[in-house]
């Protein structure tokens, strides 16, 4: 009967610590991961900074009002931001 409890509480121990090696194994693995992907993605912007062309972005709003005779009215409003390149 002694024998059976030290045998659960030795597995119990056992895997308690399985489970924290795994966790730590895990965690080094994704800060390697995470490294990798921060120095990739800042290699590229170093070696080229100008990857995309000039883009224009429209917003287009569209604004209700509701008016005292209950008819309602819709008013559309559009912004255009155009971003261009400097020098080229």
């Amino acid at each position: 009967m002694e024998l059976g409890f030290a045998g659960i509480i030795a597995a119990v121990i056992i895997a308690i610590l399985f489970i924290k090696l795994i966790k730590f194994g895990l965690k080094i693995v994704l800060f390697f991961i995470l490294a990798i992907v921060v120095s990739v993605t800042l290699w590229i912007c170093f070696t080229q900074p100008d990857m995309h062309e000039p883009f224009s972005v429209n917003t287009i709003e569209y604004l209700f009002k509701i008016n005292k005779d209950g008819s309602m009215t819709t008013t559309k409003q559009v912004t255009e931001t155009v971003i261009k390149n400097g020098g080229k």
